[in-house]
């Protein structure tokens, strides 16, 4: 009969506590830094669920999440507890970085148009002061330019009324000539300097923008000089996009008045709305695809027509939500626009009564600041925010933003 003396070589098994009895040494305590608890085999595979052998209890393997097996999904907390990283949380946005007015992630629309508002209130002194600057200067030199225009346009309209004749159903046209004689001379002159110079204001706003995104306050003179580099594209820009619009407008029109003439009236108005609706639509399609050119040109140091195709790229696949957001901020804007116009309606309504010219001029260059200001500060502010936050999305540029952001807090 073998005893277990006898058979040196097989590990003794330690014996399970006995009822009532008394149990073996190290049974039951917990084992020390780099032992064993009795009784396991660390060569044995480990049970399904279990750490593999060498692994600390209760600690998941990395990449694996705790309390499940290998190639389980990121963010699931053991016991099916909830996990704010879960992407099975709808609705749900992990925190992010926020240095500045915008946290560094895809923008909301609510979070645009706060950003918006931030930008001003985080950086008064550039976009209240230095783009105000811009569109009143541009206006007040506009309205001293419109006030001959709007002598040469009045005489153009009264003698236009004066081969009209005497028919009694135009005897109060002596008061409209003046009224229309302002209106082409202020949109000639005034809208032709605040079209200038709106792009030059918004690319001061964009460059405001694009660093108040990471907390950091730049000087009036900081911003102009960076803005003086760029205001030749930015003003460029302005005059290409114009001079597209018409001549598409002046061949749509001769193309038309061709037909008229050699073909027939009928036909003529026909192509003419075909014409039209395509002008619209292929206008709405272009200007979404350029909507932002401007403060790629303001905020990057590219060449012009390498930062057009770059920012045309960008509205690729985005082209929805940039027309989206650019209405609705549109209509806002009307809506706004409205009520702030009352006042000057009713200035315009007393040069009228009064029949002062340069009265009407002044009364629609207060107009143009009024409407000049809020599209340079607000739409301004939410089409650059609108550039950064496409950029995000396309681009990572989160990324560097929270770099740019730690290198700012550094200094």
């Amino acid at each position: 009969m073998t005893t277990p003396e006898s058979a040196p070589d097989q590990p003794a098994q330690p014996t399970p506590p006995q009822p009532g009895g008394s149990q073996p040494a190290g049974w039951g305590e917990p084992p020390r830094y780099g032992q064993y608890a009795p009784g396991y085999d660390p060569a044995a595979p480990p049970a399904p669920g279990q750490p593999a052998a060498g692994q600390p209890q209760g600690t998941p393997q990395y990449g694996t999440p705790q309390g499940g097996p290998a190639g389980g999904q990121y963010g699931q907390s053991q016991y099916g507890q909830y996990s704010p990283y879960s992407s099975q949380t709808s609705g749900y946005r992990p925190p992010a970085d926020k240095p500045g007015i915008v946290p560094l992630r895809p923008l909301t629309l609510g979070e645009l148009y706060d950003g918006a508002f931030g930008a001003v209130r985080h950086n008064p002194g550039v976009t209240l002061g230095l783009t105000a600057i811009i569109v009143v200067a541009a206006v007040a030199v506009g309205t001293l330019i419109s006030i001959p225009l709007t002598t040469v346009f009045t005489d153009l309209f009264a003698s236009l009324f004066a081969q009209i004749g005497d028919d009694p159903a135009l005897e109060g046209l002596g008061f409209t000539q003046d009224m229309l004689g302002v209106t082409y001379g202020s949109a000639l002159g005034t809208g032709m300097l605040l079209t200038l110079a709106t792009p030059l204001a918004m690319g001061v706003m964009a460059i405001s923008v694009s660093d108040s995104v990471i907390g950091r306050k730049i000087s009036v003179s900081e911003a102009w000089q960076r803005a003086g580099k760029r205001w030749w594209f930015l003003i460029g820009f302005s005059l290409l996009s114009t001079a597209v619009v018409l001549v598409a407008y002046l061949l749509a029109a001769g193309i038309v008045a061709l037909l008229v003439v050699y073909v027939d009236a009928a036909t003529g108005v026909i192509v003419g709305l075909l014409l039209f609706v395509a002008l619209v639509v292929g206008g709405v399609w272009a200007f979404t695809r350029v909507t932002l050119i401007p403060p790629a040109l303001a905020v990057e140091g590219g060449g012009f027509w390498a930062t057009c195709r770059r920012a045309w790229r960008l509205t690729h696949g985005t082209f929805w939500r940039v027309l989206g957001i650019y209405l609705l901020t549109s209509v806002i804007l009307s809506v706004i626009g409205q009520i702030v116009a009352v006042p000057v309606s009713l200035l315009l309504s007393l040069f009228m009564v009064l029949e002062s010219g340069v009265g009407l001029a002044v009364s629609y260059g207060i107009t143009y600041v009024i409407t000049g200001g809020m599209s340079v500060l607000f739409l301004g502010g939410v089409m650059a925010l609108l550039y950064i936050d496409t950029r995000m999305r396309r681009e990572g540029l989160d990324v560097q933003l929270q770099a740019a952001a730690s290198a700012a807090a550094d200094k």
